[in-house]
């Protein structure tokens, strides 16, 4: 799932605290009080058993990026990449119904290591967990407000006592204030296959919402239960950066939302 030329800042969000008791996302915006709301709350248990015809395949999305560029946009850390020729990284099978042009990728962290991640995997938050984003139309913009029109892939992170090797981590310090860009300038120091490897299954999915206004109501989810690896000094780079208001940029995820009815799958068959 990864492969696109990203435009940097292309899409303005609101301000908003995210995390803690609640959201006031509904005050904001009529439409982030809908039915079919994310995050949820994932569970083996219940989730139903499926399988599909094809392997959710993410094309592309092991070649080196031209350019990586990290935002700090006051509300998360976002990287968007530059490939050669004007490629573009393809996701499609799976759950997904035809192809979804790659967007850019995000962080959702906590204060602490004891909740950050949106959703919640069998009773339990993560301290971090990367969303990446994906369109079926000719833009993002086309894209947000259709049937259908987004796919978001998102992985949980769980602690180690060792550095992982995450070159691309340091770039934070470089856009510690919000708003603020940086281009990292060996763009191979992220490359998107050596972090998320090349393992899906299982993973769960569902049909849900971004997780900030305008809450559209377009995504299809995928979120795989195996985990990756963040140490505790590398959390804390993340941590260390700051909202538009100086604040600490912590706890920047949405609480779960009900799930009114929505059956949530969970894939596990092998291909």
């Amino acid at each position: 799932m990864i492969h696109l030329i990203i435009k940097l800042c292309a899409r303005k969000r609101s301000l908003i605290t995210r995390g803690g008791e609640g959201d006031n996302f509904g005050k904001i915006d009529a439409r982030c009080n809908g039915r079919r709301q994310s995050p949820i709350r994932l569970e083996t248990k219940t989730a139903v058993r499926r399988t599909v015809p094809q392997p959710l395949i993410l094309e592309g999305y092991a070649e080196n990026a031209t350019q990586v560029v990290v935002t700090n946009d006051g509300q998360t850390a976002r990287y968007t990449f530059q490939y050669a020729n004007n490629r573009t990284v393809i996701a499609r099978g799976g759950p997904l119904q035809g192809s979804y042009r790659f967007d850019s990728l995000e962080f959702h962290w906590g204060s602490d290591s004891s909740r950050g991640s949106e959703h919640v995997m069998d009773n339990r938050s993560y301290p971090m967990s990367i969303q990446l984003t994906f369109y079926n139309q000719n833009t993002f913009e086309e894209a947000e407000n259709q049937t259908y029109g987004l796919a978001v892939l998102g992985l949980f992170f769980v602690v180690v006592d060792r550095d992982p090797n995450y070159r691309w981590i340091d770039a934070l310090f470089q856009v510690q204030d919000a708003p603020s860009s940086y281009t990292l300038p060996d763009p191979t120091a992220f490359n998107i296959a050596q972090l998320i490897g090349s393992r899906r299954l299982p993973y769960f999915s569902y049909q849900g919402s971004l997780t900030t206004p305008p809450c559209y109501e377009t995504v299809t989810w995928i979120l795989q239960k195996r985990t990756l690896n963040i140490s505790e000094n590398q959390l804390n780079a993340f941590r260390s950066l700051k909202q538009t208001n100086g604040q600490p940029l912590v706890n920047n995820y949405r609480n779960p939302q009900p799930l009114n009815g929505r059956q949530v799958d969970l894939y596990r068959c092998t291909y």
